[in-house]
């Protein structure tokens, strides 16, 4: 029990320690603008739970999903400095940062669980 509790507070040290590193990396994007811009005629590419996952925005509003053959239309809006994208009977909305290293490079946060995803964004979509 002794040591579970030394590399619990070893791992939660290393976070505590690390995080205003990480923090410096990433710059916030809250600007209404600046999330539509983001998100208009827009490719995200990312991986969850180890599967390949695109997502095309078009500049109205509209979007789709692909992940493996399964093919997802969906919706988005920006609301209150966040990207809400509906999912079956609630709203996922997305808190984002930009990566000051790399200019294609996003984290995207669900706030409500602390999920994180850092995702590549392309200009440009398929017809759809």
């Amino acid at each position: 029990m002794r040591w579970r509790n030394i590399a619990f507070m070893t791992v939660v040290m290393v976070f505590i320690l690390s995080g205003p590193a990480a923090s410096q990396q990433w710059v916030d994007i809250k600007d209404p603008n600046d999330l539509r811009a983001l998100h208009s005629n827009k490719t995200f590419k990312f991986t969850f739970m180890q599967v390949p996952i695109v997502e095309h925005y078009r500049a109205d509003g509209k979007g789709i999903r692909i992940s493996g053959e399964q093919r997802e239309p969906f919706t988005w809006e920006v609301k209150s400095g966040q990207v809400c994208v509906p999912d079956m009977n609630y709203p996922h909305c997305w808190q984002y940062q930009r990566s000051k290293k790399n200019p294609q490079e996003y984290v995207r946060r669900y706030p409500k669980d602390a999920m994180m995803q850092v995702i590549k964004v392309e200009d440009g979509i398929p017809q759809f």
